[in-house]
């Protein structure tokens, strides 16, 4: 991954403060963030820390975790009372079994082929203790705003553009990459949505999921 990681390095060592900002999708999961009180909050692939900025202001503890050297070192500047740590997607998380409350996964799970993609949701399913909740988001096939269908079609929905590649989900490969490790109860919200958003419960052995859309601001 030295590749993918040079490439968020140079993104973000162009970032300043300032430019760090945060929609309020989390807000809808405020109850499910409350749980989390006496536990940190996982933020996956946490980048520049948009989410970990906006939990930390709500007086929630968070462990940032990214790939990239220069995002965590962002995140410090921005949350000094964050617990960072570098890590890798594609390998075991460090974490034990049942470690955290809510584990948010905000457009960090779209890069990986699809068997990648599920042993990373279920590899978070062995993090999160049971009653807990996988918070998460990612682009839709609609999103051409930020690149659906261009580049080089390596699998369904799946390209490579300029040297990185990026997933693109429909409703059905979401409800399916879910349904693998989690029990779907029901779904809402409009089909031409540009970003799925998610939240996965796990309850005992029975983990629980839940799909909506959520629009770019």
């Amino acid at each position: 991954m030295p590749g993918r990681e040079r490439y968020w390095d140079r993104i973000y060592e162009a970032l300043r403060p300032e430019d760090v900002r945060y929609d309020l999708w989390l807000e809808t999961f405020r109850p499910q963030l409350e749980l989390s009180r006496d536990t940190p909050v996982i933020d996956l692939g946490c980048g520049a820390g948009n989410d970990t900025l906006y939990l930390s202001e709500r007086g929630y503890r968070v462990v940032a975790c990214d790939a990239s050297a220069e995002a965590l070192r962002r995140v410090k500047e921005l949350v000094p009372e964050a617990d960072v740590r570098q890590l890798d997607l594609t390998e075991p998380l460090p974490f034990a079994d049942g470690a955290a409350q809510v584990v948010i996964a905000d457009l960090s799970l779209h890069y990986f082929p699809w068997d990648v993609t599920v042993s990373i949701v279920r590899e978070i399913g062995r993090v999160l203790r049971p009653g807990g909740t996988l918070l998460c988001r990612v682009n839709s096939v609609r999103d051409t705003a930020f690149g659906a269908g261009q580049g080089v079609r390596l699998e369904p929905d799946y390209y490579e553009w300029e040297g990185q590649r990026k997933r693109f989900f429909d409703r059905k490969q979401l409800e399916e990459l879910l349904l693998r490790e989690w029990e779907l109860p029901e779904t809402h919200g409009e089909h031409d949505e540009p970003l799925w958003q998610a939240e996965g419960r796990l309850d005992g052995g029975r983990r629980e999921a839940g799909l909506s859309t959520h629009r770019l601001l």
